[in-house]
């Protein structure tokens, strides 16, 4: 979901950068290792002044109307670019998703429509959201969507799937490790992690978390390597502020 907005006063999202993986012959492996030593300081260090990354982590997203004008404004489509997310899916119209982090329903229900003899298991955090979610999904008449309660760090996917899709979300995870090995778990042998989060360059009046919050791409790919997951790809050119990671399990 989008994730980040000083709007509503907004449980807290999950939240924590993957640790890097340091290659010896990689030109960036000192500045991921930089970003990755910035991380581990602030959580050994509990009470250092690091305010914009702990107001980000107490951000709630508990009153779902009052989200819906912000998540679901149309205006969202032309840097978000859905059909180009889902197309980088490569969906099935009897693909089972999990959408990680679903808000009030922006992908799931584009989800639900381009697999209507799948399954999308609609997750968020917050028990107000899945309340929205189950009404939206009612009287969209999208009855392949499944909303799903989650916990901060277990997104409690119901059966294993073809494709978790997380979209403004990973900045959000606590504890990634853990979290991400449970999406690992889930899914099907061959099946697609999809992670779409804001560019460590995006510009600073881009939409999304603040500049202290974005997660390079290869901070990403290098984290869900260690838990055993392939990287397929990463389309860093079709959405403006935003990149596409695809990681699979073998």
């Amino acid at each position: 979901m989008l994730a980040c907005s000083p709007q509503p006063q907004p449980t807290p999202r999950p939240e924590e950068h993957a640790p890097a993986e340091k290659h010896e012959h990689d030109p960036r492996a000192h500045e991921l290792e930089a970003q990755h030593h910035e991380i581990s300081t602030e959580l050994a260090n509990p009470a250092a002044d690091h305010r914009v990354r702990n107001e980000h982590r107490h951000h709630r997203f508990e009153r779902a109307d009052e989200w819906v004008a912000k998540f679901d404004d149309p205006e969202r489509d032309a840097w978000q670019k859905p059909d180009a997310v889902l197309a980088a899916l490569s969906l099935k119209p009897d693909s089972v998703i999990a959408d990680i982090g679903a808000g009030t329903g922006y992908f799931a229900v584009r989800l639900a429509r381009a697999a209507p003899r799948g399954r999308v298991y609609a997750i968020d955090v917050e028990p107000d959201m899945i309340r929205y979610l189950g009404e939206r999904a009612a009287r969209e008449g999208t009855g392949n969507l499944e909303p799903v309660l989650g916990e901060a760090a277990d997104p409690r996917i119901p059966a294993a799937v073809d494709v978790a899709l997380l979209v403004d979300t990973y900045h959000h995870v606590g504890d990634p490790t853990r979290f991400f090995a449970k999406v690992r778990d889930s899914l099907r042998p061959g099946g697609v992690l999809a992670i779409v989060d804001f560019k460590k360059d995006a510009a600073p009046d881009a939409p999304g978390p603040p500049a202290a919050m974005r997660i390079a791409d290869d901070i990403v790919v290098a984290h869900l390597k260690k838990l055993g997951l392939s990287h397929l790809r990463t389309d860093t050119t079709s959405l403006p502020h935003q990149y596409i990671v695809l990681m699979t399990r073998s």
